[in-house]
């Protein structure tokens, strides 16, 4: 099972920064993480690679300072459409990429202005039917025209208002996945085919049981290589039959915590895998990985 409890030689790779929705800035994260005893780590922005080169040189900083050592590989969760519908969209992370990739950076910051169309819709939902009158400004103060913003702003800014008591409030009272309209983002072929001239190894973020009967078909189809297997929410039979699927369509597996920093998220480094449960998959990456 996963390791919450040794302190070194453990990994996290799904973290997110305040490049996408996250907390805190990638130094910041680098500096947590060092601090938490993790010594490998992949910063996973949505839609986004622009803090792999901060988090890069905070964590030779850190070496520099005689800290843990921080490897980090570089990496992104691209949102991408396998099928119509409000459920049709899927996360997948791309490992040990190259950050200046042209045909990833384009379909990124396709999926960022998606994104920001999709919130300032729900927006407009807001407040038309809650009369909830927020802007973007309110929502993403500051960001750059093109900079991702996502339904976790939406979130604070709702909690900051007063209308939901918490991040988990706001999105069942208002900002559920059948409450908001899908963002016109690439599809999974171009999505794939973008990840794979990067470099990059494409992994199936936190699958679901509907993710597994609806999307894991077509995604191995388009060459597939592996699944996010160990994660905090995945338990019992859901961990089960995702690892039953990794070994029967000879997958890499792989595992992170999807941290944010937003409550009720636990401190980072909470959660962690051991490097023995994922040997393969890092093996692969480095190799992979843009020296």
């Amino acid at each position: 099972m996963i390791a919450p409890a040794p302190r070194h030689g453990t990994c996290d790779l799904h973290l997110h920064s305040d490049v996408s929705d996250g907390l805190l800035a990638p130094a910041e994260l680098a500096a947590r993480a060092a601090r938490a005893g993790l010594t490998a780590l992949a910063l996973t922005d949505h839609d986004a690679v622009d803090g792999v080169a901060a988090l890069r040189a905070a964590a030779t900083q850190q070496v520099a300072g005689g800290e843990v050592r921080l490897e980090v590989i570089p990496a992104i969760e691209l949102t991408a459409r396998v099928r119509g519908g409000p459920q049709g969209n899927v996360h997948l992370l791309g490992y040990g990429l190259d950050p200046a990739a042209p045909r990833l950076a384009a379909a990124a910051r396709h999926n960022r202005l998606a994104k920001r169309a999709q919130i300032e819709a729900i927006l407009r939902r807001l407040a038309k039917d809650e009369q909830v009158h927020l802007g973007l400004d309110d929502v993403a103060p500051g960001r750059a025209p093109d900079a991702y913003v996502g339904r976790n702003q939406v979130a604070a800014a709702l909690v900051r208002r007063g209308k939901a008591k918490t991040y988990r409030h706001a999105f069942q009272r208002f900002l559920g996945d059948r409450r908001v309209p899908p963002p016109a983002v690439v599809d999974a072929a171009e999505a794939v085919a973008a990840l794979r001239e990067a470099g990059a190894l494409v992994v199936l973020a936190h699958p679901t049981h509907h993710d597994l009967d609806h999307h894991l078909a077509p995604l191995l189809a388009l060459g597939l290589d592996g699944l996010e297997v160990y994660r905090p929410h995945a338990q019992g039979g859901l961990l089960e039959r995702i690892e039953r699927a990794a070994r029967e369509h000879d997958l890499l597996v792989t595992g992170g915590s999807d941290w944010h920093g937003h409550h009720p998220d636990p401190p980072l480094g909470s959660w962690r895998v051991e490097p023995a449960r994922i040997e393969a998959f890092l093996a692969a990456v480095r190799a992979r990985a843009p020296r």
